[in-house]
């Protein structure tokens, strides 16, 4: 099925099965994701796919490795289109979330981005704002991840006004935590930092104690820029106490480790990023783990450990945000270990991604980085911060953390 404007449907699928070869793992999959969506297009357009087409589509999935997780998602998403009355969105749309999720834990963000775009064009504010809202903010955030400023802005933009419109004030929050994060990824600490607190203010007022601890990271995050790192360490572990949710208590940890590793408390950053990269939820965690892990052995004068990190990462797909931090970290360590021919190499490629994909702070970084190499500057060593009673007392909660996970040190 075409897009409503002629364009190929579901572009980004078509595009990665033709990078595969067909004996691939994710071969059978994608192809199986996509004749799903497909099919749910065909239903959106007749009301009633043709048993052929459904029998076509089970047969795809049918093929799947028996393990695979994501064959019952599809199966459970086949079911509901074909008892799925005509316009009820409702129906499937769970499905079709649940699908885009397993794919952003598999850091498919494209292929995520497509499902919440397919449910976005057909679902409708008056019958599927539950479904609209979820879809929007999801496909924000892959956005986000993507570098996709704008659409990223779009999406949260269009989440906050329907939330608001329908009382959802939990959700309104969220979508504007969502915009502080865009400011941040572009570098503009003041507008985050004045959505984020009133966002605060207001999560306070509503009583909302998870919205006002995401408020609190983010915040924290802020103040990590602005080189506040003990503050930082504070705000992030009141927020990791509050937290829930497993994927966001994910992210508040990774921060955390980043806070301790500027205060050049590397042992209590170690101790975090292990437990994320061999526990976090989400790839995008697992992976940023593993570069900041890279780096921490960098600073740590461990070459052979630096060198296992860096073959780990070459050989990931990682999105342009990560493949950016990735090319600065490897370029430092290469800077540390006087191997400035590799390092010149790295931070051009940095200076590239930050070019193409308009990551500002990215690019920034990359071209003094280069600027230094230049000019025959050494990486300076990192300078380590006495650290306030209430701030040790975190990293000693770190260290248990990582005893508990069972991860090496």
């Amino acid at each position: 099925m075409s897009g409503s404007d002629g364009t190929l449907g579901h572009l980004p699928f078509f595009e990665h099965l033709a990078q595969l070869d067909e004996s691939s793992p994710d071969w059978r999959p994608m192809s199986a994701g996509l004749v799903v969506l497909r099919l749910f297009d065909e239903w959106v357009r007749s009301g009633t796919p043709d048993e052929w087409s459904v029998r076509a589509v089970r047969e795809t999935i049918g093929a799947m490795p028996a393990r695979d997780a994501q064959r019952q998602l599809l199966v459970r998403i086949v079911d509901s289109i074909v008892s799925a009355r005509e316009g009820d969105v409702a129906t499937i749309a769970p499905r079709l979330l649940a699908y885009a999720r397993a794919l952003q834990f598999d850091a498919r963000w494209e292929l995520a981005a497509d499902v919440y775009q397919t449910l976005v064009s057909v679902a409708r504010p008056e019958h599927d704002a539950d479904v609209l809202i979820s879809a929007y903010m999801q496909l924000g955030r892959c956005s986000r991840v993507l570098a996709r400023w704008s659409e990223a802005a779009s999406a949260y933009g269009a989440a906050s006004a329907l939330a608001e419109a329908t009382g959802d004030q939990t959700t309104a929050l969220r979508s504007r935590i969502g915009v502080a994060n865009l400011a941040i990824d572009r570098g503009n600490l003041p507008e985050a930092e004045t959505i984020l607190d009133e966002t605060i203010r207001r999560a306070e007022e509503l009583q909302l104690g998870e919205i006002r601890a995401v408020a609190l990271q983010d915040r924290a995050a802020a103040a990590h820029r602005r080189g506040d790192f003990q503050l930082a360490v504070r705000l992030q572990y009141a927020a990791l106490s509050a937290m829930r949710d497993q994927v966001a208590r994910d992210r508040v940890l990774l921060d955390l480790a980043g806070s301790f590793f500027e205060l050049g408390a590397h042992s209590a950053a170690q101790d975090a990023y292990l437990v994320l990269a061999a526990t976090a939820q989400e790839q995008y965690t697992r992976w940023l783990a593993t570069i900041n892990l890279l780096e921490v052995a960098a600073r740590d004068h461990r070459e052979l450990v630096f060198e296992q990190y860096r073959r780990e990462l070459a050989s990931a797909a990682l999105p342009p945000v990560l493949a950016g931090y990735a090319a600065l970290a490897t370029g430092r360590g290469y800077q540390i270990f006087e191997r400035d021919t590799q390092a010149l190499a790295m931070f051009e490629r940095a200076v590239d991604i930050g070019s193409a994909h308009r990551l500002n702070q990215i690019l920034i970084e990359a071209e003094q980085c280069l600027e230094g190499v230049r000019a025959g500057r050494v990486q300076e060593a990192q300078p380590t911060t006495e650290l306030s009673p209430d701030v040790r007392a975190v990293a000693d909660a770190l260290r248990e953390m990582r005893s508990l996970a069972g991860v090496a040190p």
